[in-house]
């Protein structure tokens, strides 16, 4: 029987728990089919597993990877996320697209793998999402969207039409990434700013229009 596990322990970790719990209860065969083999923490990380701590299993760094295992990245950091897929994939670890069953990913939408889409997202037609994103709840990626890999995007964000996200970014609840907009890599989009035609690399990014407040130097 195929075990998932989950590297990271604390808060998105739990969030990801519980989506392979709503997963198991919307689909009881698939459910049946896997076992939840444990969280591992990522270079020690005390972390917060609460009512879950009884699923640690150890340290990312001391476990041997199994063949039937199937991992979760457990964190919403982009550039922890950047370094935990890079050493699952250094040691041939298989990696899981963990989607909510109550979210909608069109066909025709093209997902890399490692991500995570949480409870209420839409990814529309065409839409193109990279590796490792971790896209929270009621997210919404419209038609013919291009998101690259390791970003944030916080509950409600929007990114509208053709529009085109690079890697490493934050984007903040309510933000909305306007249609045919660019942005870069490594920036942040404030809660509730709205991007209109887009912004570089490195750029703290807020109101609507949102303009440049700031530079992020080499944080993620």
């Amino acid at each position: 029987m195929p075990r998932i596990l989950i590297v990271g322990n604390s808060g998105a970790a739990r969030e990801c728990y519980w989506m392979l719990q709503d997963i198991a209860a919307s689909a009881p065969a698939l459910g049946s089919y896997y076992e939840f083999g444990g969280f591992l923490s990522w270079r020690g990380y005390q972390g917060a597993l609460k009512e879950l701590s009884d699923r640690f299993i150890g340290d990312f760094g001391e476990h041997a990877i199994g063949p039937d295992e199937i991992y979760v990245i457990g964190a919403g950091d982009p550039g922890l996320r950047r370094d935990i897929y890079a050493e699952l994939k250094e040691r041939g670890a298989n990696l899981i697209n963990l989607v909510h069953p109550w979210s909608y990913v069109c066909p025709s939408a093209q997902l890399g793998e490692g991500n995570i889409i949480q409870r209420g997202c839409t990814v529309f037609a065409n839409a193109r999402l990279g590796n490792g994103n971790y896209i929270n709840g009621a997210v919404n990626i419209a038609h013919d969207a291009s998101i690259g890999d390791f970003n944030f995007l916080a509950p409600y964000a929007i990114v509208l039409g053709g529009a085109s996200i690079g890697s490493h970014n934050h984007l903040g609840p309510h933000s909305v990434v306007l249609e045919h907009a660019r942005m870069g890599n490594n920036n942040s989009l404030a809660p509730g700013s709205t991007l209109y035609k887009g912004c570089k690399d490195n750029c703290r990014m807020a109101g609507n229009p949102a303009l440049k407040i700031g530079t992020i130097e080499n944080e993620r």
